[in-house]
């Protein structure tokens, strides 16, 4: 460990990573999140050498712990002059963009210390980011997602959802995307999630997807040929009416407010 804000857990991982050394990390991230409710996070890994194969498996289980607990982590700063690491926060930021990532060289540990250590506001309350849509056919399902989906809201999206897949055989999802602006990690952790899905994945023929962002697209259309009895569509946030069209019914009503139910 390396001196740093008592706001912040600071790491130095050099040499070959052991089981002992995830124990001691382990250990560390328990007693500084009695004392704090929300931490920064600082890792160098400028001098990291290898990792034991028992610290994988350690690690696997100190990063389960670490998602479910994402959400009292205000920054994370790495440290290393490898591009390996900007991969990963490529990857993970624009899941979790509350949670800012950085990677900084190794000369500017002190610079990532800093930033790691500089407080940001608890999350506010908001209102849910899902909110479901009336359609005119009762085998569609149609939703929006609008900011930062929140854990306290998923068991109601996910009692909604099996609700729904129970009544038909075959089902068409939409899911229009006014603006995503991350998830709740802790979604992640609940019960029923995964359930939810694999019904899905077994009873939906259609799903289309309105206004997703560049990356997500590239995912769904990747993932598509691997989904042999889902036709899945991405379709630009201009041509909404052609993803209404295209699963079969229209939306009812007009649009309401974020939040509403």
């Amino acid at each position: 460990m390396t001196t740093a804000s008592e706001q912040v857990l600071a790491i130095t991982i050099s040499g070959i990573l052991t089981a002992d050394d995830i124990e001691q990390y382990r250990t560390a991230l328990k007693e500084k999140l009695a004392r704090h409710e929300r931490i920064g996070l600082w890792v160098d890994f400028s001098e990291l050498a290898d990792v034991s194969a028992e610290a994988l498996f350690a690690g696997v289980k100190a990063d389960l712990e670490l998602f479910g607990r994402l959400d009292r982590f205000t920054r994370y700063a790495l440290v290393s002059d490898k591009q390996w690491p900007q991969a990963l926060i490529d990857f993970l930021q624009p899941l979790f963009p509350a949670r800012p990532m950085q990677l900084f060289p190794s000369a500017q540990r002190a610079m990532a210390l800093q930033w790691a250590a500089e407080a940001t506001k608890p999350p506010t309350s908001v209102p849910p980011a899902v909110r479901f849509l009336p359609t005119t056919a009762d085998d569609v399902l149609a939703f929006e997602i609008n900011d930062v989906t929140a854990a306290p809201e998923m068991p109601d999206v996910t009692a909604k959802f099996n609700s729904f897949l129970v009544k038909h055989d075959r089902v068409r999802l939409l899911n229009r995307i006014r603006h995503f602006a991350g998830i709740d990690p802790k979604i992640f952790m609940q019960s029923g999630l995964v359930s939810m899905k694999l019904a899905a994945l077994q009873k939906v023929g259609r799903y289309a997807i309105g206004g997703a962002l560049t990356w997500m697209a590239e995912i769904i259309e990747t993932m598509n040929p691997a989904f042999t009895d889902i036709d899945m569509r991405v379709c630009p946030a201009d041509q909404e009416a052609a993803a209404w069209r295209w699963i079969g019914p229209q939306p009812t009503g007009t649009n309401k407010s974020r939040g509403a139910r």
